[in-house]
């Protein structure tokens, strides 16, 4: 019983002392991000000038070559994803694979008998 009593006086004072460290750190941090502060970064509008006189209206007929380009992409891969999911959805079947073993082996059986 002596040994018990011992444990639980160290584990009560090591919670004491874990609280006291983290109140202090706690503390700390509170002290760090109020005298610390962020400087604003400064923007550089000189930059934002030239974004916008770069970006010039671009004419209908290329607007609608775009957008036929991406419809055209969007398409194929629409038709691309399609046919995949369909070819390999019986492939990964494992009662697919688990019949198409059967059928193979019993040709194979049959084949070696004869």
């Amino acid at each position: 019983m002596d040994t018990l009593g011992l444990a639980l006086k160290i584990s009560g004072i090591g919670i004491v002392v874990l609280l006291l460290m983290l109140s202090l750190f706690a503390g700390l941090i509170s002290l760090l991000t109020k005298y610390l502060k962020d400087k604003p970064e400064e923007e550089e509008s000189g930059a934002e000038e030239e974004l916008e006189a770069e970006a010039e209206p671009l004419s209908e007929e290329t607007d609608l070559a775009h957008v036929a380009a991406i419809a055209v992409a969007i398409a194929r891969a629409q038709s691309a994803f399609s046919s995949a999911s369909q070819t390999t959805g019986s492939a990964l079947s494992s009662w697919g694979q688990f019949h198409l073993n059967r059928r193979l082996n019993a040709s194979v059986t049959s084949r070696r008998t004869k």
